[in-house]
């Protein structure tokens, strides 16, 4: 029938979008692990990994993933601040310790899109991220796409070498 004629259609386009997002990660982990890389190349395709990181870490709800890649003091704007700056992860845990709503019949496929990347200072320690953020998901009409823009600010942590979300800036588009 139709309806089940539309679902093969929407998981055949799914999948289609898993694979492109397979891909994309799969050729910045390659273009990262080259050796002819420059270091501010290297240091930008890190600063792409933290981003994924945190994105992925809140888009599945994971707080003991998500908390050890933003600081302690991160601020942000965005809908859910409803115009205020939001100080401090606690603003954020609430969110994550909200009950889960009824699963999703497909994971939402997340794509950064015009992605630009600049290291600041002359130590290369923090970073401004600036994209386009398209989720796609899969809704009772079918597939739909939610669309914002982000700018993330990143710091490499003296101690641990490793990069974190300090600041963000979410708004949709």
């Amino acid at each position: 029938n139709s309806g089940e004629k539309m679902l093969r259609q929407t998981l055949a386009a799914a999948a289609t979008h898993y694979r492109s997002a397979a891909v994309v990660r799969s050729r910045l982990g390659a273009v990262a692990g080259k050796r002819a890389m420059s270091s501010s190349q290297g240091e930008e395709a890190a600063v792409l990994a933290a981003v994924h990181d945190v994105l992925e870490a809140a888009g599945t709800g994971d707080w003991a993933k998500y908390e050890p890649l933003c600081d302690k003091d991160i601020t942000c704007f965005e809908p859910e601040s409803v115009g205020n700056v939001a100080k401090g992860l606690p603003f954020h845990k609430f969110y994550f310790n909200m009950p889960a709503g009824p699963a999703a019949p497909l994971k939402p496929n997340t794509t950064l899109a015009d992605v630009h990347v600049r290291l600041l200072g002359g130590d290369k320690t923090s970073a401004v991220v600036v994209y386009n953020r398209l989720v796609q998901k899969l809704g009772v009409d079918g597939p739909f796409t939610v669309k914002s823009n982000e700018t993330r600010v990143m710091e490499k942590d003296a101690s641990t070498k490793k990069w974190k979300c300090v600041h963000f800036h979410r708004s949709p588009a």
